[in-house]
């Protein structure tokens, strides 16, 4: 027992201390807010989420997405209208981006029309940290068009990323706006969960079934600060595939299961959500476990688990993982504010499920 209460105060430390780490970095951004010009003023030296120092032409005009994260931000900061291509999920969900309506589906993000993006003459190309390939950015660069590359799935590069996009576009004050906003509710969140006397045990799966997510995954680190334990935390990989035996061995008192749903923004109710649970907790054996025998499974949408909303993400799991200090936490107000402040858009939609 006693070992036990060590393992779990360990555990509350190290989320108190990447909770820490998250707001040194934000008052880092502060600081450093302005600096980063090569002198000309004509361009900006910025970090890109493969660790290099990327020099990017100040305030583009004709901009390409191949990460719709990217492309929230680019709206949060009021250059939507500079979007002139954009990847295939974009299109699927007009009702969210009706500014993107117009903009040139250049394909998949993770392999993209070459030819298609170099006919729109970008500035700037935006994609993830790792699709497209490297060889994407040599091809870009032979003609004459500049990329960056931006984690955001992350939330603890997302100071990171968000700096840097603001004194691109020149909209520092505006992405100072939105790092305090997200400073407030991190710390929010930090305080409850250090608060609780719980670290419970969780089984993160990725979309597909029985892929755990493993300790370079997003998700692994959105429970960190939720103050949970990932029962997968030994895997490396961000989705490993791993046996229902292995899954009921190690006895999770709650499951977190990431959905495909696409389109959540239109949805009015959890239906698809709802057939999917139920297929889930009739998985054999599952009734024998914790999660299992008190219903603590629980599905999201990459729309709260990625991308500037993603402290929503964050804010659902402390809720479901910690009723003790966590109960009245509100993510949909949040999730509300994110909307409506930032994206400019109505509130609408259905992301997780159940909610409680």
């Amino acid at each position: 027992m006693l070992g036990k209460r060590t393992a779990k105060r360990a555990a509350g430390r190290a989320c108190l201390a990447r909770a820490v780490a998250f707001v040194c970095l934000l008052a880092l951004c502060a600081c450093g807010r302005g600096s980063g010009n090569d002198g000309t003023g004509e361009a900006v030296r910025v970090a890109d989420a493969t660790g290099r120092e990327v020099l990017v032409k100040r305030n583009p005009m004709r901009v390409v997405t191949l990460n719709k994260n990217a492309a929230e931000l680019l709206r949060l900061m009021g250059v939507i209208d500079r979007v002139v291509g954009v990847s295939d999920w974009i299109p699927k969900n007009p009702d969210y981006w009706p500014e993107l309506v117009g903009a040139r589906n250049v394909g998949k993000f993770n392999a993209p029309d070459e030819e298609a993006i170099a006919a729109l003459k970008p500035d700037l190309v935006l994609c993830y940290q790792n699709s497209p390939g490297p060889g994407f950015d040599e091809k870009m660069r032979a003609a004459g068009i500049q990329v960056l590359r931006l984690e955001l799935y992350r939330i603890s590069a997302l100071p990171r990323d968000v700096e840097g996009l603001g004194r691109i576009f020149g909209r520092e004050d505006t992405a100072r706006e939105y790092l305090d906003w997200l400073k407030v509710r991190m710390d929010e969140v930090a305080r409850r969960v250090a608060a609780s006397k719980n670290r419970p045990d969780v089984y993160i799966e990725g979309y597909s079934d029985f892929a755990a997510c493993g300790s370079s995954s997003g998700m692994h680190e959105r429970l960190e600060f939720a103050g949970g334990r990932n029962i997968s935390e030994t895997v490396q990989a961000a989705n490993t595939p791993v046996s229902p035996e292995w899954v009921l061995e190690r006895q999770p008192w709650a499951v977190i299961k990431m959905s495909s749903q696409n389109g959540c923004y239109t949805h009015d109710g959890p239906e698809g959500m709802v057939a999917h649970r139920e297929a889930l907790l009739a998985r054999t054996g599952w009734d024998k476990t914790p999660a299992g025998k008190a219903g603590r499974v629980f599905l999201m949408t990459t729309d709260v688990t990625s991308g500037a909303a993603s402290v929503v993400g964050v804010a659902w799991i402390a809720k479901w993982l910690h009723p003790d200090t966590c109960a009245d936490l509100d993510p949909n107000q949040w999730h509300r504010e994110f909307i409506e402040r930032f994206q400019g858009r109505p509130w609408r939609g259905v992301y997780v499920y159940p909610e409680r």
